[in-house]
């Protein structure tokens, strides 16, 4: 824990070097003071001061280190014949393929000269073309270094596949755009992994020709790790559930996978016919039976879910855990998480800043406590109890106490991870408390294992359509159905502002003071009405920022279009244009929104689209459906497009009048402040 705060810690030693130097200064002298109340010793303080200085100096010379990579240095307007091999699985998306490639040459002004660096490549349009890691391409492109929006606290898409070490981006179009070099010599690695890629598409060909959304993306989704093919408002309703998780392949996808093949192998071990049974126990016990069987089969499912971090970091933990078993030691679910945490933040410790890590750690900490608790309790028996062990529980009394530790584990998810929820999703998700008691069991022991089935049908039996294809789209579409009807509960959306970092410690330090003082009336109610004041306030998230009296405007980085809000001095606000949406990027919900919530602002006046341009008002309908909007104006002008029939379909269900603008009509009354319209005239407008 020492090294890796250090490790968090590490790259804002730049930026705040007095803050972080008073910092030390603290945690020494807090260790002193532990020192001399004979907490630690001096050796074990040194070296937890130690852990932590060496885990910022890390961090800071790894977001210092310039990027090995030669790529944005020949960055231009002209495209660049380019060389590399796919060095990741390839990302299948409705519109292309999505390809990291290892650039190993390129050409440029007539000129071959060797490259470096990875470019993360977006094929559109590709045909019946399809590629697999490890295969040598050939294109032409526009390499940009990669980049995101720059509004302040928002998410910097660019500065993330930097830290994925992703060094510049380009986008090709067309069946010819690339070209495979077939004469390569593959190496043992990507010949493995290219089978196991080629296999991966085949399920996903399988699919997409036998389902149809929303069961489609959801199968995609949870047992491929495809995330492209999930449609908003599945991914809106999932999210207000506080399920969201499942929606990736995670730790509880994994976990519960890999308890379900241990406890069958195991079942079944014990079960053989006693001949069978005698030859092999000589050998292997039912749980070494059951270790050597889960192994191999969580790492395929973890290289054919794409091999992410977030299934990655579960992976080792499992073995961790599977080790241990194999071993006979008692399996330690904290040693496991922290010599998961170290595997994958020692190469790459710029992983510490990812939100999937903090969350998937701090999920894993919360259920080890709770865990570590339990034990702790059951093996505290004294007196009679000690004596005479209390009788074993009927099966109804057994299952209501595991019911009640499922609800435990779950509370302590939700509120270990409530701080980052709140302040990278901007909602506070309370429906996850009992929503994840019924969908996660349900996904891990039902659906994966169904989606997995077929998918193994589909690679030993052929065929381009997915075995069991009914039963899964009944499935995958109810579970649907069932989020949808839970996230329409009255409250469950529950926005809020993004908590600042001084109380987001606060609330974590007065959670593990009722956690660890929970046998001390006074402080366990202290901490709990801070931990409750807290909580109220980020619901609240009022309105900050803002002098009344002034006006205040604000023009949003939306990339290409527009989005601007006027604050007026009477309290109105104003938003002009909502920039553009993408399949998976809607700059409403990306930039605005958040935006919007940070200044506490939950009503907007006047919704001003000035002309029906998919990069103006592409991203107004979300905007409509998530705030309460008083007037919607704009100029009259109506397009066939499908980005403007959802403005139109938005505004429809808001309840909103369209207003026509003019030259000369007043938006907002005479007031302190008044905003007229200057064009289009009248004459204008009739041409068009």
């Amino acid at each position: 824990m020492s090294y890796l705060t250090g490790l968090w810690l590490g790259p804002f030693l730049t930026l705040f070097p007095l803050s972080l130097l008073g910092a030390l200064l603290s945690f020494g002298c807090i260790l002193t003071w532990f020192e001399q109340q004979k907490r630690v010793t001096r050796q074990t303080g040194f070296i937890l001061f130690a852990l932590v200085v060496g885990g910022i100096g890390h961090a800071h010379w790894a977001s210092t280190a310039q990027l090995d990579s030669n790529l944005v240095v020949v960055v231009e307007e002209q495209p660049i014949f380019l060389k590399g091999a796919i060095v990741a699985p390839v990302r299948q998306t409705p519109d292309g393929l999505i390809l990291l490639v290892e650039a190993t040459r390129l050409v440029r002004e007539g000129k071959e000269q060797v490259a470096h660096g990875r470019i993360r490549l977006t094929w559109r349009e590709p045909g019946e073309y399809s590629l697999i890691y490890g295969d040598h391409v050939a294109f032409m492109a526009r390499v940009r270094e990669p980049y995101g929006t720059m509004n302040p606290g928002g998410f910097h898409f660019g500065q993330y596949l930097k830290r994925q070490g992703i060094h510049a981006v380009a986008t090709v179009q067309g069946p010819e755009a690339i070209r495979v070099q077939g004469t390569q010599v593959r190496t043992t690695r990507e010949l493995i992994l290219g089978v196991v890629d080629q296999w991966r598409q085949t399920i996903h060909h399988a699919a997409v020709s036998s389902l149809r959304n929303p069961a489609l993306g959801l199968f995609l989704g949870m047992v491929l790790g495809e995330q492209s093919y999930i449609e908003s408002d599945i991914r809106d309703a999932f999210m207000a559930s506080g399920t969201v998780h499942i929606l990736s392949i995670s730790g509880s996808h994994l976990g519960l996978l890999a308890l379900l093949i241990f406890a069958g192998a195991r079942w079944t071990f014990r079960h053989l016919p006693i001949f069978w049974l005698e030859r092999l126990s000589l050998r292997l016990t039912a749980t070494r039976f059951a270790v050597f069987i889960t192994l191999p089969a969580v790492s395929f499912y973890t290289l054919l879910a794409g091999a992410e971090m977030a299934t990655v970091r579960s992976w080792i933990m499992i073995v961790v855990c599977c080790v241990g078993i194999w071993l006979g030691r008692e399996r330690n679910l904290v040693t496991a998480l922290a010599v998961a945490a170290l595997l994958m933040v020692l190469p790459h410790p710029e992983a510490i800043q990812d939100i999937s890590f903090q969350l998937s750690y701090l999920s894993v900490a919360a259920i080890a406590l709770v865990v570590l608790v339990r034990k702790q309790k059951e093996s505290n028996l004294s007196g009679l109890d000690a004596a005479f062990p209390p009788a074993q529980p009927t099966w109804l009394v057994g299952l209501w106490h595991k019911a009640v530790l499922a609800w435990l584990v779950t509370l302590a998810v939700s509120l270990a991870t409530l701080p980052l929820v709140a302040h990278d999703f901007h909602q506070i998700p309370w429906l996850g408390l009992f929503a994840n008691m019924v969908i996660v069991p349900l996904v891990g022991a039902l659906m994966i294992p169904l989606g997995l089935l077929s998918g193994m049908l589909v690679l030993v039996g052929g065929g381009g359509t997915l075995p069991m294809a009914s039963m899964n789209q009944w499935v995958f579409d109810w579970l649907a159905q069932v989020v949808l009807m839970v996230s329409h509960i009255p409250g469950a959306t529950w926005y809020v502002a993004s908590p600042s970092l001084s109380s987001m410690i606060v609330f974590w330090g007065m959670l593990a003071g009722v956690v660890a003082l929970w046998h001390r009336h006074l402080i366990r109610w202290g901490c709990g009405t801070i931990l409750l004041a807290i909580l109220l306030w980020w619901g609240w998230s009022p309105r900050t920022g803002w002098d009344p009296g002034t006006v205040r405007v604000t023009f949003l980085d939306v990339g290409q279009g527009d989005a601007t809000l006027i604050e007026l001095p009477d309290g109105q606000t104003v938003l002009i244009d909502g920039g553009p949406s993408y399949r998976r990027l809607d700059m409403g919900r990306a930039v605005i929104g958040p935006y919007l919530w940070n200044q506490g602002i939950r009503r907007l006046d006047h919704v001003v689209a000035t002309h029906p341009q998919w990069d103006h008002v592409g991203g107004l309908p979300w905007v409509l459906d998530t705030f309460e909007v008083g007037q919607y104006w704009d100029n009259g002008v109506s397009r066939p497009e499908r980005f403007f029939s959802r403005l139109h379909l938005a505004v429809k269900s808001a309840g909103l009048q369209e207003q026509i603008t003019t030259a000369g009509t007043v938006i907002v009354s005479p007031g302190p402040c008044s905003l007229t319209v200057l064009s289009p005239s009248r004459s204008q407008r009739a041409e068009r």
